[in-house]
């Protein structure tokens, strides 16, 4: 009954598809195709599986939760002819790319476009994705008639008549068609979307965020990119202080995010060109993040690098109760102070034993932390409402007090002896030691959103290859990706608690990357087909076809066992007469 029920909460999302954004898609008919096969009816189309499963379900997450009606506000009108495909086709053929990890955009054409499978989910039928939606670019031109000595080695659409997919629909309109897309668009369409999965309850009631800008390189010919001239990392300069300082030119854009690292969703996005400075757009995004969680959680701290150095956000962020966790520059006053004051209060200590290696290998490691606590620090004179200037020279200037956690020992100094000790400088209690603690965790935390999120994002995501080399083109997939590897994050944690309801499953590991889950789901599907009969589809084993066709099958799952017809009816809710 629950496998029933399922099924026809899943044939009702596809038909509001249908109803309120016409993308003709097909509905899913688990139990009717399964009598019809068990009756003796002929198979409309049949197709392996591969990744129809994972956006056949995450297309119903989106429906469920209210994001696919979000999708129409996107179209930008880019042109006023008609047009045989419509903006939400192609749209969602570049989520799917996004979804899928596609390294490439004109991979689309390959993978996606002759995918008969996935087309069909979006909506085109058999004939639009062998022969296309129009006759364009199928008549040649006289330089490229058989006559040419180069037609055949000229790239072109494929010839249907030659027994080639074509597919509904080209790489270039869809590309025109995503770049188009208005930055209010995107933002209107990102922010709405996290005060859903707030309002659903994705976020926990207490947020303690991270803040952090990543770079978003693209090449000097790209239309409306920025450009830096900095330093190359430490790493690449083999005689460091040796040598003279190497600089390098970088082209591209930058994004700005503010993270939850518990339910590894992102909260609010920024995006500019990579010349903008971190702290030129920290509070306005900060500002977004609170907006959007509003009534439903709450940022009670934030993590921040270096680059957030900037008194007056610092003193915004106290004045809005949140706790800030940041470390000091060495060239900073405070930092030196912080170091003179370290012999007048006792550390706090901490040990943690873990194991390196396997089997004759395996040893136990002790790692050690100490930690130094002060409060009351007031040579930061630039943390306050005015932040840095000539004010705080004046005679009656009075510092705001600031904390610290002088960090003298921990894994990071031991396995670098030459790296300078952190000081962490907060807003938050640092007289106990567990206090103290809290204020080393929160800003070692800092490091998931570079791991956790940008590396992903530009690894298993591709961040850095958008539809088009222009602005427009690098904001639409920023946005879009972001946007994606939070659907897909916020789908896997629906996936596992669908599966706890129904008593079945272990839980996620919310580590795995979305590369590793692809993988697996890829594997789990690995025996299904999926059957077509005009406007309803359904997922089915390899075994449960034959066995529904008449035939009996020994070994099913791999072992001995009986399944009937009337087993198979009877798990999708078929009428058994």
């Amino acid at each position: 009954m629950a496998q029933s029920s399922v099924t026809e909460k899943v044939r009702q999302a596809s038909q509001n598809v249908v109803e309120r954004l016409s993308w003709h898609t097909a509905s899913r008919d688990q139990a009717g195709l399964a009598r019809d096969l068990a009756d003796g009816k002929d198979i409309g189309e049949i197709y392996p599986l591969g990744d129809a499963t994972l956006v056949d379900e995450f297309l119903f997450f989106l429906e469920k939760i209210g994001i696919t009606a979000l999708l129409p506000a996107l179209d930008p009108h880019r042109t006023q002819r008609a047009t045989n495909v419509c903006f939400l086709s192609a749209l969602l053929i570049y989520l799917l790319r996004v979804m899928l990890g596609l390294r490439f955009f004109w991979h689309i054409e390959s993978v996606l476009l002759h995918s008969f499978t996935l087309m069909r989910l979006v909506g085109f039928n058999a004939r639009q994705i062998r022969e296309g939606t129009t006759l364009r670019g199928l008549k040649p031109s006289p330089a490229d008639s058989q006559d040419s000595p180069v037609a055949c080695d000229k790239p072109g659409p494929a010839d249907p008549s030659l027994g080639r997919v074509r597919g509904p629909y080209c790489p270039e309109s869809i590309a025109a068609s995503v770049s188009a897309i208005t930055a209010q668009a995107l933002e209107a369409l990102f922010n709405t979307t996290i005060r859903i999965l707030a309002s659903q309850r994705f976020f926990p009631k207490k947020v303690y965020a991270l803040l952090d800008a990543t770079e978003v390189e693209s090449t000097e010919r790209c239309e409306g990119r920025g450009k830096v001239t900095k330093e190359k990392a430490p790493e690449l300069r083999a005689r460091k202080g040796r040598i003279r300082k190497v600089l390098e030119t970088v082209f591209g854009f930058k994004a700005w995010l503010v993270w939850d690292p518990q339910s590894r969703l992102p909260l609010a996005i920024r995006f500019a060109t990579i010349e903008v400075a971190d702290i030129d757009l920290a509070q306005q995004v900060l500002s977004q993040a609170i907006e959007n969680l509003r009534g439903h959680a709450q940022i009670v701290s934030l993590a921040f690098d270096r680059g957030f150095l900037d008194g007056k956000f610092w003193w915004w962020l106290a004045q809005h109760n949140i706790t800030f966790y940041t470390p000091a520059k060495t060239s900073l006053t405070v930092y030196t102070d912080a170091f003179s004051l370290v012999s007048a209060q006792p550390p706090a200590v901490r040990e943690k034993q873990r194991f390196e290696g396997a089997g004759k290998n395996r040893r136990a490691i002790t790692d050690r932390w100490e930690v130094v606590g002060l409060t009351g620090l007031t040579s930061a004179g630039f943390y306050g409402e005015l932040g840095s200037g000539s004010h705080e020279n004046r005679k009656n200037f009075v510092p705001h007090p600031i904390n610290a956690v002088v960090v003298l020992d921990d894994p990071f100094l031991k396995n670098n002896p030459g790296a300078h000790p952190l000081v962490v400088l907060t807003n938050g209690p640092v007289h106990t030691p567990a206090a103290a603690f809290e204020v080393y965790d929160g800003y070692d935390a800092r490091s998931e959103i570079e791991n956790g999120l940008f590396r992903e994002a530009k690894q298993a995501w591709f961040l850095e290859r958008p539809p088009q080399n222009t602005l427009s083109g690098f904001r639409a997939h920023v946005y879009l990706t972001f946007l994606v590897m939070a659907l897909t994050t916020a789908f896997r944690t629906w996936m596992e608690g669908y599966e706890k309801s129904a008593g079945e499953g272990t839980p996620t590991n919310p580590d795995v990357g979305i590369r590793k889950f692809r993988e697996q789901v890829r594997e789990e599907n690995a025996n299904h087909v999926i059957i077509f009969d005009d406007n309803r589809y359904a997922l089915f084993e390899a075994y449960e076809i034959a066995i529904l066709l008449g035939r009996r099958v020994l070994k099913p799952r791999g072992v001995p066992e009986t399944i009937t017809q009337q087993d198979i009816l009877r798990k999708y809710g078929a009428p058994l007469e």
